[in-house]
């Protein structure tokens, strides 16, 4: 197997000289606008649940991965979709 060779400092010094100084436009590549988009604010909400079922619901996400709150806006998220006409 090869070994990568690290880049040296001289290179990266020129690397950044050239960039510093080369506009990406004048290169000819393909630049095109990107759409920009925020996600939408959300609401926070208060939800009462007995002991029992957050625990579980917090043990179900860590098993996932996931936070707990995380896991329940899914959960909300898939029942709507199947709930919609």
């Amino acid at each position: 197997m090869a070994k990568s060779r690290k880049p040296t400092a001289p290179a990266d010094k020129e690397l950044r000289t050239y960039y510093d100084k080369t506009s990406l436009l004048a290169e000819g590549g393909d630049v095109r606008p990107v759409k920009m988009s925020c996600p939408k604010p959300r609401r926070l909400i208060a939800l009462r649940l007995d002991e029992a079922i957050l625990e579980g619901i917090k043990r179900h996400a860590a098993r996932k991965g996931l936070n707990y709150s995380t896991l329940m806006r899914m959960w909300l998220t898939e029942r709507l979709r199947r709930e919609r006409p």
